[in-house]
């Protein structure tokens, strides 16, 4: 019977009966997959109540018998983020960077740029390196970009000019097609969500060179709230499904909204 060995992270779990655990994880070797955990609510030594949310593992798993689920016979902590867990916006932010990994990335592809990503922003949201809303735009800029969606911010998705040679300083967003328009250009039907020219530079250094350096931009208030509208807008749109979590990320955000 092959076993597999991989780290992971927990997207998300659910119960399965009385007894039984079934896990959605990114592995870094074999990308997204559903294991379940026998008896994993009862069994103080297999796992430990180490079967978290977010948390970073090394598992052993095995096919199941047919087209059953794959089994997770162990599973050792590596990280815990108990401080994500404990912390409604740390959580809301882990959920949403979490589910959008369970509902795009196909099962059983490896993406080790997804997991690295993921486990990068888990890192910085734990130890408060970085604040929960720049480590999302962080995440979300590069994980569109991962998946070949990113945003055209760099130049008019109509006329093409670059942003350098246009004099204007807000640009309109349009989603269908993928990124700004200029004034020159027919308004699109999201003429509502727009970006400065400021935030747009700030938003294209974001989406190159290696993550820590990504996160030395510093965001005013409004270049932050301009970003987050228009990302949180871009990702669900392209990837084709509205996360339940961001709803809940919103709202914990917001709460007076």
């Amino acid at each position: 019977m092959t076993h597999t060995t991989s780290a992971a992270i927990v997207l998300r779990r659910r119960d399965y009966g009385d007894f039984d655990l079934i896990l959605t994880v990114l592995t870094q070797g074999n990308g997204v997959c559903t294991l379940i955990a026998k008896s994993a609510k009862k069994s103080v030594k297999r796992f430990a109540g180490i079967l978290e949310p977010f948390a970073g593992l090394h598992i052993v798993y095995r096919q199941g018998h047919g087209n059953a689920m794959p089994v997770l016979e162990e599973a050792t902590l590596e990280k815990s983020y108990g401080s994500v867990r404990n912390d409604i916006v740390k959580t809301a932010y882990a959920s949403y960077w979490s589910e959008l990994v369970a509902l795009w990335l196909e099962s059983g592809q490896a993406r080790p740029d997804v997991y690295e990503l993921l486990d990068y922003v888990l890192d910085g949201l734990s130890g408060n390196t970085a604040p929960g809303a720049l480590l999302s735009l962080l995440f979300q800029m590069r994980f569109v970009g991962q998946e070949g969606l990113r945003p055209v911010l760099e130049r008019c998705v109509c006329c093409q000019i670059d942003i350098e040679q246009l004099p204007q300083q807000l640009f309109c967003i349009d989603l269908r097609q993928g990124g700004i328009v200029c004034h020159a250009c027919p308004s699109p039907e999201t003429a509502q969500l727009q970006l400065g020219k400021g935030t747009l530079k700030q938003l294209l250094w974001m989406a190159e060179g290696d993550l820590a350096t990504a996160l030395r931009v510093r965001f005013s208030p409004r270049a932050m709230a301009e970003a987050t509208t228009f990302l949180e807008a871009f990702v669900p749109y392209h990837i084709g499904r509205a996360p339940k979590s961001l709803a809940f990320l919103r709202q914990v955000r917001n709460p007076s909204v």
